[in-house]
């Protein structure tokens, strides 16, 4: 055996190893995290925020993330148990799902960071904006945009016959061949993690000018205002610890697309597809840290979800 058959071998042990470990944790972490989210979103002190709807909104598709994606990707990469190979329309809506319902609570963070630019806001009619009933509305607004949005997926996923480089045939659940790999790749990259990261970007630093701003113009206020404003603090630094998470998370895998679009007509060896094979495997497993560790982030970040926390504990 050749020396770069050793180190291909090795690479491909270390993608399944990361696969398996990144997988197990991230599924621990999101069932005990997402299922105290829950609990404490839905308590009197948080569930009539709209910025907590949002957090709780998230949660219901994270879980979607954890209990249903992370064991079908390891049945597929690891066990090779991968029904969409074998059923067309199989193929299609669960692809099409996947892709979708990973990339809805990205959109939602970043409405919650629009939410607070909104109640932090000096003009009234901005302030009026930010209320629960809003944010209902815009979470099925926007989760039914996102599902249109991957529409396309439906018509153009498939099974599709695919030569490998020793000239084998194989069926496989993929995008249509051609250019639809290429668009589908930016089109993510796009979706995924562009947009909602510029977006949790921009308002979260229009939010930050704001509460400075409010902060030297309002006069010392009474007790009860300075509770809600100190609820409106926490909810805030909850969410910016969660906007860097995502991005930290889902940047590298904008970036790994990029270059697999730029690339695609390569002509790669099996050491260098290795190779991107392995760097798959661990953008990949980042990005499921998004989804897995909102608790933990809220937890650390945040007062008055600890206080909720324990309140739920003495319960």
């Amino acid at each position: 055996m050749s020396s770069d058959d050793i180190t291909i071998q090795y690479l491909k042990t270390m993608a399944a190893t990361i696969l398996l470990t990144s997988s197990i944790i991230n599924s621990i972490l999101g069932i005990v995290g997402l299922t105290f989210n829950i609990f404490v979103f839905t308590r009197p002190t948080l569930r009539c925020q709209p910025c907590s709807f949002y957090f709780l909104s998230s949660t219901f598709f994270n879980f979607f993330v954890i209990l249903i994606i992370i064991p079908t990707r390891i049945l597929s990469n690891i066990y090779d148990i991968n029904p969409t190979d074998y059923n067309d329309n199989y193929c299609k809506i669960e692809r099409y799902l996947f892709y979708s319902t990973r990339t809805i609570p990205c959109w939602l963070i970043a409405l919650a960071t629009i939410d607070r630019f909104l109640h932090s806001s000096s003009n009234s009619s901005f302030r009026e904006m930010s209320s629960l009933k809003i944010a209902k509305l815009a979470t099925g607004c926007t989760s039914l945009f996102v599902f249109i949005v991957y529409s396309h997926m439906i018509v153009y996923y498939g099974i599709h016959d695919k030569t490998d480089r020793f000239g084998q045939i194989s069926s496989q659940c993929s995008g249509a061949p051609g250019i639809y790999s290429t668009f589908l790749s930016i089109w993510q990259m796009i979706f995924y993690s562009v947009i909602p990261s510029s977006t949790m970007l921009v308002f979260g630093s229009l939010t930050i000018k704001n509460v400075r701003g409010r902060c030297q113009t309002i006069p010392r206020a009474a007790e009860k205002n300075r509770s809600n404003r100190r609820t409106d603090f926490q909810l805030l630094r909850m969410l910016t610890v969660q906007v860097l998470v995502i991005i930290v998370c889902t940047l590298p895998v904008s970036i790994y697309r990029a270059y697999m679009a730029i690339t695609i007509n390569d002509m790669k060896n099996e050491l260098r597809l290795a190779q991107e094979e392995l760097a798959s495997q661990i953008v990949l497993s980042l990005t499921y840290f998004a989804h897995s560790t909102s608790f933990y982030m809220y937890t650390l970040s945040g007062t008055i979800f600890r206080k909720a926390l324990m309140k739920l504990f003495e319960r």
